[in-house]
């Protein structure tokens, strides 16, 4: 985390993660990083994410409950109530700094759509 997080210098700040690709056999690649416009060391993996409509879920509660309840009611609720559909990216959680135990920890899912 000490070289991590001083190469985030763009918004939102905190950490990121994102799920890259969905395998045949349900793995995915999940990385943790920043938003930057640093160059990438050497020792680390640079991911790039097109510029595109993603629908935002913010979050408030205590990690890892309130996420995952949020996770569910995207494909249960949301998707299957919408006329939007998830394009072939990749997914994104943003974790705020602060407690993550906190019932007022804040986060989001940023799900990469489009119109049907």
């Amino acid at each position: 985390m000490g070289k991590l997080l001083p190469l985030a210098n763009a918004e939102p700040g905190g950490l990121v993660g994102a799920y890259s690709e969905m395998y045949e056999d349900n793995t995915t690649d999940y990385y943790i990083g920043v938003i930057t416009t640093e160059d990438c060391p050497a020792d680390f993996v640079k991911l790039d994410i097109a510029a595109q409509t993603w629908a935002v879920f913010e979050i408030e509660g205590a990690l890892p409950t309130a996420m995952s309840e949020i996770w569910g009611r995207i494909f249960s609720e949301f998707f299957p109530t919408t006329d939007y559909q998830h394009t072939p990216s990749p997914e994104i959680e943003w974790y705020s700094q602060g407690d993550m135990s906190s019932s007022t920890y804040k986060s989001e899912i940023w799900i990469p759509i489009e119109k049907k």
